[in-house]
C-alpha cells in the first residue's frame, strides 16, 4: 500500500510540474509575441484553463500531505473521543461535498464536450475534466484521514519533511 502511495505522490508532483511549466509557457509566449506586436489568441485561454487543472492538482496535493488550510482551534480542545468524532465528522463532510462534485461533474463534463474553446478548437468539457478524478482521490485520501484518526494515528496534522513539490 505504502508503493502505490508513493507511485500516486510522485504521479501528482510530475503532473503539478508539468501543468506550471505548459502555464509559464503559455502566459512567456503570450506576453512575448504581445511585445513584438503579433498577439496569439489561443495564449490567453490556455493560460486560464491551465491554472484550473493546476489548482485541482493542488488541492490533491494538499490532501495528500495533509497541508490543505484548516483551523482546528476549536477541535483542538476537545478530549480524545470528542476529537476524533469531530474529524470524522469533517472527513464525511469532505467526501459528501466530493460525492456532489463527483454527480455533478460527469454531466457538466458531458453537456461542454461538443462546445469548442473560443481561441482553439478544443471541447471545453476539458476545463472540468479533472473535477471527478479530483473528487475519487480526496474521497479517498479522507477515508485514509479517517482510518488514521482511529488508529491513534495524528489529527490530520501536516507530514514533517515531506518532500517539497
Amino acid at each position: 500500500m505504502a508503493g502505490i502511495s508513493h507511485l500516486l505522490d510522485r504521479a501528482l508532483r510530475v503532473l503539478a510540474l508539468m501543468l506550471m511549466l505548459a502555464l509559464l509557457a503559455c502566459v512567456v509566449i503570450g506576453v512575448g509575441m504581445r511585445a513584438i506586436g503579433h498577439p496569439v489568441a489561443w495564449s490567453d485561454e490556455a493560460a486560464q484553463y491551465l491554472l484550473v487543472w493546476t489548482g485541482f492538482t493542488g488541492w490533491m496535493i494538499a490532501s495528500r500531505r495533509k497541508s490543505h488550510i484548516r483551523i482546528t482551534m476549536l477541535l483542538g480542545l476537545l478530549p480524545d473521543v470528542p476529537r476524533r468524532m469531530g474529524e470524522t465528522i469533517i472527513q464525511l463532510a469532505l467526501i459528501g461535498f466530493c460525492g456532489a462534485l463527483i454527480g455533478w461533474g460527469w454531466p457538466l463534463i458531458g453537456r461542454n464536450w461538443d462546445i469548442e474553446w473560443v481561441s482553439l478548437p478544443l471541447p471545453a468539457g476539458l476545463i472540468y475534466l479533472p473535477v471527478p478524478f479530483v473528487a475519487l482521490v480526496v474521497s479517498a485520501q479522507a477515508l485514509v484521514a479517517i482510518g488514521e484518526v482511529w488508529r491513534g494515528g495524528a489529527f490530520h496534522e501536516p507530514e514533517a519533511g515531506g518532500q517539497p513539490l
